[in-house]
């Protein structure tokens, strides 16, 4: 429906500037309350005159009390306080405790009205019925005011709206003829979610051509509804308001002059849910939350599955509506809830909110006074970086409810590492004399260092990639084996080893190089040139290797710890700029993996990252 705007216009100064102010009341302006929901007040728009017919934009004055028409009529008063500015009166003719009325005083101020009135005025003698202006009066009840939905005995006709209509008029015919509507659960948009039903219709719309006789009595009629299982709806705290609204056949009711009736053509009212929540019928819980991490630290390039160990609790009253949201990382995944005897049945879901995804679970309707929830949310946390250094989840508990109605957000923090495992003796393997396949050798160890500009070391694989030239001291793949990894695309060192495919880059050769040897006897050493490297670009080197499963599993060499360690350092030679900072960059890396032999039990192997 309208706001009406225009229903009510006075013209007065109230800033004592010369200029006539405007005043347009709109008493069915709906406004949004503090829960989000919308509630017809109504308001009144103050246009401050500029001159002429010219206004600036307008200052609004908002009534507070729901129904009671804020803005019907508006007069000016003069200067009743004699402070030399003139003053308004402004009608909410349903307000008050008994819907007798109220009358609110609005001083006038250099700026413009006082938005708080210096007084209001109740009226002690109006009815509770529609003022005759044209003789019409419209009621509107529904019994009973509160509704139990746990009250199963209670049968459907129990509850009911009755509406009335009344009407006289001098001059008017002996019969007026009325359309009336009667809408159910008005402040509910959408079919699916109106929780009242008329029960014969099973609909919440019910229409009916009315005639009155003028002057007497008044003509009702009763209509029985039910409210739906609670089940079928989630929202028990908003009041379901049921409105009736009237036309009139103003032709056949005008006066012999052809005056016709102005009419204010809707009567509200309002029945509740009963709430498990006292005398008061207002729910305050206690919402208390707990979240903890089963892993304390999860693994970059690892398939990691993470799961939250969450407690949910109400101390205090039902909790309507009561969802735990879990806000996720960008790097993890929502995979399921688990089930066991131990923990809570929950039943989550993925949804998106002004593009922040969440999982939401929900935790009952009412969520009890003195329930507990104990339930474990499984993720996957993938896509990591090396700038990362943990993931975060937040974790909060909400409801409906008008007090109290979310629990402090927790957060839960699981730190990353890096760690990379070998079990020896390998499965159903078997050594192969001369080896043909990498695999022949065992399984393959890849150390990986890339230079960045910008940004820090992260261990990625083999070969090269970006505008770096490497140069090596052995000769690469001594016994010409073959597939040792497949790789479809990435420029290989030498001697037939085609490396991993990634997609989209240029791949470079690292070329054979006499160099001088070193002291240990299976080091190997790679000089590397990088070209120019731009802004957040970055150069890798590749370096891939078997572990050479019959060494480790020889008798002499069983029951002990062995390292291979690969380390990188890099030094900045030239800078592209004009004014060189007096030291040029440079720094290293090492990556290590650690092999553990034991006769007769699986061999350990760690690859670990320092820097």
């Amino acid at each position: 429906m309208a706001a009406y705007f225009g229903h009510s216009v006075a013209a007065t100064d109230v800033n004592n500037d010369g200029l006539v102010d405007l005043f347009v009341g709109a008493p069915l302006f709906m406004d949004r309350g503090s829960d989000g929901k919308l509630r017809e007040v109504g308001q009144v728009s103050v246009y401050m005159g500029r001159g002429g017919f010219s206004f600036h934009p307008p200052q609004l004055l908002t009534g507070s009390e729901v129904y009671a028409r804020y803005g019907s009529a508006i007069a000016a008063l003069g200067d009743l306080d004699m402070d030399g500015y003139n003053d308004i009166a402004v009608s909410a003719p349903y307000g008050g405790p008994d819907h007798h009325g109220l009358v609110y005083i609005h001083n006038g101020r250099p700026k413009g009205p006082d938005s708080s009135p210096s007084q209001v005025l109740q009226g002690k003698w109006a009815s509770s019925y529609m003022p005759a202006s044209f003789g019409v009066n419209a009621t509107l009840d529904m019994t009973p005011q509160i509704i139990n939905p746990e009250d199963k005995a209670c049968t459907m006709p129990g509850t009911s709206t009755q509406y009335c209509v009344k009407a006289s008029g001098r001059g008017a015919p002996a019969t007026l003829n009325f359309r009336v509507d009667l809408l159910l659960d008005r402040l509910k948009q959408k079919e699916a979610t109106k929780r009242v039903l008329f029960l014969h219709s099973k609909a919440f719309h019910f229409s009916k051509n009315v005639t009155v006789s003028n002057g007497k009595g008044p003509a009702c009629e009763e209509q029985p509804v039910f409210l739906r299982d609670d089940r079928d709806f989630r929202d028990k705290i908003t009041p379901i308001s049921v409105a009736m609204e009237f036309s009139l056949d103003y032709q056949r009711a005008a006066d012999a002059t052809g005056l016709l009736p102005i009419l204010d053509i809707s009567a509200p009212t309002n029945a509740h849910i009963l709430l498990d929540c006292g005398d008061d019928n207002i729910c305050k819980p206690d919402l208390r939350l707990s979240v903890k991490s089963d892993r304390d630290q999860i693994y970059i390039g690892d398939d990691n599955a993470l799961t939250l160990e969450i407690s949910a609790e109400n101390q205090g009253e039902g909790a309507y509506e009561a969802e735990l949201h879990v806000y996720p990382p960008p790097q993890a995944d929502f995979t399921g809830v688990v089930r066991s005897q131990t923990l809570s049945r929950l039943s989550c879901a993925y949804k998106k909110e002004n593009q922040t995804k969440m999982v939401v679970c929900d935790l009952g309707n009412p969520m009890k006074g003195g329930t507990k929830v104990l339930a474990e949310l499984r993720f996957s946390v993938h896509q990591l970086s090396e700038e990362d250094t943990y993931v975060k989840f937040d974790v909060q508990m909400v409801s409906s409810n008008q007090f109290d109605n979310t629990s402090p957000r927790v957060s839960s923090i699981t730190q990353l590492a890096v760690l990379a495992k070998v079990l020896l003796p390998i499965a159903n393997w078997k050594p192969r004399e001369p080896p043909v396949v990498g695999d022949d050798i065992g399984p393959q160890i890849v150390h990986v260092y890339e230079y960045r500009n910008g940004s820090l070391l992260y261990i990625t694989s083999f070969d090269t990639d970006g505008p770096i030239n490497c140069t090596t001291d052995i000769e690469i793949n001594p016994l010409n084996v073959s597939n040792p990894l497949s790789s479809g695309g990435r420029n290989t060192s030498s001697g037939g080893v085609p490396p991993r495919e990634t997609e989209g880059r240029n791949r470079n050769h690292v070329k054979k190089r006499e160099l001088e040897t070193r002291d240990s006897q299976n080091d190997v050493q790679n000089l590397c040139q990088v070209g120019r490297l731009e802004r957040r670009k970055n150069a890798i080197l590749f370096i891939y290797s078997r572990l050479a499963v019959n060494n480790f599993l020889r008798t002499e060499n069983q029951n002990r710890s062995y390292v291979v360690r690969s380390t990188a350092t890099f030094n900045v030679i030239q800078m592209p700029y004009k004014n060189l900072v007096s030291e040029l960059p440079s720094n290293s890396t090492t990556v290590m993996t650690h092999t553990h032999t034991h006769t007769h039990t699986h061999t350990h192997t760690r690859t670990y990252h320092d820097t």
